[in-house]
């Protein structure tokens, strides 16, 4: 049986609480990159300049990815010459998060979160960015590759966990979204 799962941009404080857990479950608990907090919660520290994207099932919050699009970008302090690297890359949108429970990291959750994420940089086909940079976990670098992201230079330490600055042209997803859409049952 597949599992269904509902893939919208967060907007209720239920949703966002939600999303402060999964982080905290992934980033401090999982990868080490944050000391682990009382509360259970891990609030990003762009979150006031983020958009969030959620994989649903059952009113329960499985996946996030978090983008924004104002600089100063995270990745840039993970990078020797940020502004020479950067500026070459037109206008840019960071994936600053990208979370999924561990139980439900199928590849349709990604193919989702994905895909929201390219219909937020290309609404209606109109060409909104040029490149998503992220600040890929080392470990997980070949599922970055295989989406297309290219390292922008080596990895670097943040808090337990290794980081590689990354990007791809949103032009390299196109033909991979059409993948996610069937991929979803969607049709595009």
């Amino acid at each position: 049986m597949t599992t269904r799962y509902r893939f919208k941009r967060a907007t209720s404080p239920e949703e966002l609480e939600q999303v402060f857990r999964l982080n905290h479950e992934v980033f401090a608990e999982e990868l080490a990159q944050h000391q682990p907090d009382e509360s259970g919660l891990l609030v990003d520290k762009f979150h006031d300049k983020n958009v969030y994207y959620v994989a649903i099932q059952d009113q329960c919050v499985l996946g996030m990815i978090a983008l924004h699009d104002q600089p100063p970008f995270s990745i840039a302090g993970k990078l020797a010459d940020a502004d020479a690297v950067l500026s070459k890359l037109g206008r840019l949108i960071e994936v600053r998060l990208l979370a999924v429970e561990p139980a439900h990291r199928n590849g349709r959750v990604m193919a989702g979160l994905m895909l929201q994420a390219y219909h937020h940089a290309r609404p209606n086909g109109e060409t909104r960015y040029d490149t998503f940079v992220i600040s890929g976990h080392a470990d997980k670098a070949e599922i970055y590759h295989q989406l297309g992201y290219r390292d922008l230079g080596p990895a670097v330490k943040s808090g337990q966990a290794l980081y590689i600055p990354m990007a791809v042209s949103i032009d390299d997803l196109a033909e991979r979204q059409a993948r996610w859409a069937r991929r979803l049952g969607q049709n595009e």
